[in-house]
């Protein structure tokens, strides 16, 4: 089994590497970042969704409502695109290819995945260690 792995950050935060429509982006893994249809995995920051956007390489877009931490509610859209763990060190795709959706995200709040994400890691295995900080994902 191949394995990347990540260390947190001094804040705490555990940031990994990911391909997006073949681009590189490193987002903060948010625990909380849900969708109940189970189709949005990321949250990006609105430049780089934009990017991918003029690209031309969104499709079956959506609107999706968010309610902050706030209370309040947000609308932003979504289209669907591929994804795949980039190992931090040879930057090379690690695991499966998934389809999932990326949301345009809000101006300065870092770009962020979800557990949707994680749902699409077939024959994968996260392992947090704790003590020594890092996330790492095993795959075949």
């Amino acid at each position: 089994m191949a394995e990347a792995c990540w260390r947190a950050a001094t804040d705490g935060r555990y940031w990994i590497d990911v391909h997006i429509a073949g681009q590189p982006i490193r987002v903060m893994i948010d625990l909380g970042l849900v969708d109940p249809v189970d189709a949005v995995g990321f949250e990006v920051d609105p430049d780089f969704y934009d990017q991918l956007k003029h690209a031309g390489v969104l499709s079956r877009f959506q609107v999706r409502f968010r309610r902050d931490a706030s209370g309040q509610i947000t609308r932003s859209e979504s289209g669907r695109t591929n994804a795949q763990l980039l190992d931090p060190i040879t930057r090379r795709g690690i695991g499966p290819l998934t389809q999932l959706h990326v949301c345009c995200g809000a101006p300065n709040v870092p770009s962020r995945v979800g557990v949707v994400f994680f749902h699409r890691l077939t024959g994968c295995n996260v392992d947090w260690r704790l003590d020594g900080r890092t996330w790492c994902v095993q795959c075949p």
